[in-house]
């Protein structure tokens, strides 16, 4: 998971603001809602990546081009 991508936390789907280095035990992340704004921080290992839709799917391609 990158800064910026969409999460998971709870059902909730957050966006990720910041998170610790890897060598931090319990690594902490930050999350915003973007619905409410609100800010708050969680355990990373308790963030799931948001699924994309069209995995595999290439949005750029243009089959008339």
């Amino acid at each position: 998971m990158k800064i910026g991508d969409n999460v998971i936390y709870r059902g909730r789907v957050l966006v990720l603001l910041g998170h610790d280095p890897m060598s931090v035990p319990d690594r902490r992340a930050q999350v915003e809602d973007a619905e409410t704004g609100e800010r708050f921080d969680v355990l990373y290992d308790e963030l799931e990546p948001l699924p994309t839709s069209a995995q595999g799917f290439d949005q750029g391609f243009d089959p008339v081009a």
